[in-house]
């Protein structure tokens, strides 16, 4: 039980326990009643007295994915809000593109859009489209925040980068 949910689920249960034991009278009602609290209490303490044992983010920065790659010629903000996060930006190298630790070869990409993702009723949400010759992985999405003017601007940054020809400014 890794989440509070799953305490407040048995707290629930012990206190719907509780109070039909309270309105009938059974003891049957009490005895479930204690032992859900009980056997909570006893998971709790067992994952506190383990300790908080130190998790690997899971969510690399820039800074782990230069030291990885080296330092790229130049990078491409994405997402203003996620910018020093792996899927906030584009590492830019002379041969291939990084994105969120995924390698795009430049020879390999085939066509660069960018598109409204959205989901009804909430906000717009873009996507730039990498296609690659990649059987395995042929697009790439790379989120672009919420503003099509920026997305825009993102897609001329990778044809700029890429030295595709066709810019549309």
């Amino acid at each position: 039980m890794k989440n509070a949910s799953s305490y407040i689920i048995l707290g629930i249960f012990a206190i719907g326990g509780i109070a039909i034991w309270l309105l009938t009278g059974s003891m049957t009602m009490l005895s479930f009643s204690l032992c859900v609290l009980v056997l909570a209490s006893l998971i709790w303490w067992s994952e506190r007295r383990d300790g908080k044992k130190a998790e690997p983010d899971a969510r690399p920065t820039l800074d782990k994915i230069i030291e990885q790659y080296g330092q790229p010629d130049d990078i491409i903000v994405t997402d203003p809000t996620h910018a020093e996060e792996a899927e906030g930006a584009i590492l830019v190298y002379h041969d291939k593109l990084v994105y969120n630790q995924i390698e795009i070869p430049k020879a390999d990409i085939v066509d660069l859009t960018f598109n409204n993702a959205m989901i009804p009723y909430l906000p717009a949400e873009y996507q730039i489209i990498i296609t690659t010759k990649d059987k395995m992985k042929p697009f790439v999405r790379i989120h672009a925040g919420k503003d099509a003017h920026w997305a825009q601007e993102v897609l001329i940054a990778i044809k700029r980068a890429c030295c595709i020809e066709g810019l549309s400014e």
